[in-house]
């Protein structure tokens, strides 16, 4: 028998909507495109849509990825709990 809480179906989606938002920005501060991020990461570029567009929740895979990864894991901490400093807008050379 499954036993469901409000509390965990409020918690949920609003720590997925947060890490989406935040998976987003990482994306965006790199500079990077929604085909080349989701390349960098191995993944199809419609999952990754899917995953900021919130039509789809970031699975433990994907947030693996992104841990093991050698330019995106220090910034893994920020991506799923929020706390530490956000990465960096990239400048736009010149």
């Amino acid at each position: 028998m499954k036993i469901q809480t409000t509390h965990c179906n409020l918690t949920i989606p609003r720590l997925n909507d947060a890490c989406r938002q935040r998976l987003r920005k990482l994306r965006e501060s790199m500079g990077l495109s929604r085909p080349k991020f989701a390349d960098l990461l191995g993944i199809p570029p419609t999952t990754l849509k899917n995953y900021e567009l919130n039509y789809r929740e970031i699975g433990g895979g994907a947030l693996l990825l992104i841990a093991q990864h050698p330019e995106l894991s220090t910034h893994f901490i920020w991506l799923v709990t929020g706390q530490g400093n956000e990465p960096v807008k990239l400048e736009a050379s010149k």
